[in-house]
């Protein structure tokens, strides 16, 4: 069996299409859905401190991130002396979000790709194009950054519940590609 870890975004890691892809998932890869501090006015700090303690700092990670959790993925990996990680990263963004001008703190420092890039072994970034929370330009930009499989989807917004993502196949996939 595969582990994996899921680190939301600003919900809960009991929404969206996270409870339906560690069922999916299972039993090949078993998916750790990690609980975050105030995930409605999220601090760095305390969510830095809540991965550290869920998830093991040890090579052969596979890290699937939403929205905010992809940012506080790349610092774990960052901050930790790992290699041969796999990212599986939906509605990425590394820098601040014009419409959520409240999460700036949140987003100091940026990745640091230099750091980063040499530690990950694959990575997907998937995206759409009307998003309207994380630009899907970001997105894009997080990809290039790692040298990611970048999917652009048309429609799905921010992959939330409210866009119809209460099951994410596509998500399924890549996580199963990347666990191969």
């Amino acid at each position: 069996m595969t582990n994996a870890y899921l680190i939301h975004g600003t919900s809960t890691r009991d929404d969206d299409w996270f409870p339906w892809l560690e069922g999916a998932a299972a039993p090949e890869i078993k998916l750790d859905r990690i609980f975050l501090p105030n995930p409605f006015s999220p601090q760095a700090n305390e969510w830095d401190d809540a991965i550290d303690r869920q998830v093991p700092a040890e090579n052969g990670l596979i890290l699937v991130a939403h929205s905010l959790g992809c940012v506080t993925a790349l610092r774990f990996v960052a901050r930790h002396h790992l290699h041969d990680i796999r990212f599986l990263l939906v509605g990425a963004f590394d820098r601040g979000l014009p419409a959520y001008p409240e999460l700036d703190t949140f987003m100091t420092p940026a990745p640091d790709y230099g750091e980063i890039t040499p530690k990950a072994s694959r990575a997907t970034v998937i995206t759409a194009k009307n998003d309207p929370i994380a630009p899907y330009h970001d997105s894009i930009d997080v990809a290039h950054h790692l040298g990611a499989k970048l999917i652009v989807q048309d429609t799905g917004g921010h992959f939330l519940t409210s866009d119809g993502f209460r099951e994410f196949p596509l998500a399924l996939k890549e996580l199963q590609r990347l666990a191969d």
